[in-house]
This record gives C-alpha cells, structure tokens and sequence, in this order.
C-alpha cells in the first residue's frame, strides 16, 4: 500500500537485538477478517526481506487470540514472553482513580526468519 512508501521499519526493543520490529498493527472493526492484517503483514515482509533483514520480530498481547492466529497463519513462532505494565491512560493518577490502574499482561515475542532463496533451476 502507498502509506508504506517510504516509511522505516526499523525499531527498537529492549528485550530484543537491533533488527526489524513491528511495532503495531491495528485494523478497524469492520475489516478484521477480511484479509486486511494478511495484506499488511506481506506487504511490511516483502519490504524487509527486500531490505536485506534475515528475521522479522512483534510482540502481541498472549490473550489477543486473533492476533497470534493471523501471525502463526503468517509463519511466526513463539521464541519468548515478557511481562508488561500497562496503564489506560498516560497520566498514571488518572488511570488509578478513574480507570481501574495498572495491568499487568504478557506479551508474546513472534519472530518470522526470512525464507531460504530457492536454488537456482529449482
């Protein structure tokens, strides 16, 4: 999709190395299951494997059933969990008076290795 164009894929996360990361993906309502995320996630894939990336990495929240159905569909394995800290709002006494605090959630790491080039002939 043009919104890609030119965009960097590069990201950091502290519990992994320097390498492609993707750091979000969201489809409205109305378009889940509708080949949007698939669509999104190949297109992200052909410009980090044309970049010359050997793994691409995201983290989904372990109760986002949906989410890990879309990447292990995709190829992506497990290869690790973290604990996360999250707050409904970014102002942390707001969160805690009127939003019920923090919560807590596990976080999945996926990663999707670049598939081997095809020999030549083959």
């Amino acid at each position: 999709p043009d919104f890609l164009s030119g965009k960097q894929l590069r990201f950091w996360s502290a519990s992994l190395p320097l390498e492609s990361y993707v750091s979000a993906l969201a489809t409205a309502p109305s378009a889940r299951r509708s080949g949007v995320g698939r669509t999104l996630m190949s297109r992200v894939e052909a410009i980090v494997w044309e970049a010359g990336e050997s793994v691409l990495s995201l983290q989904v929240d372990e109760l986002n059933g949906a989410a890990l159905q879309l990447y292990r569909g995709l190829g992506y394995e497990v290869v690790g969990r973290e604990r996360a800290s999250t707050t409904p709002s970014r102002y942390g006494l707001v969160s805690k008076l009127l939003l019920g605090g923090v919560r807590e959630r596990t976080l999945l790491v996926l990663q999707k290795p670049r598939a081997p080039a095809a020999a030549p002939g083959g």
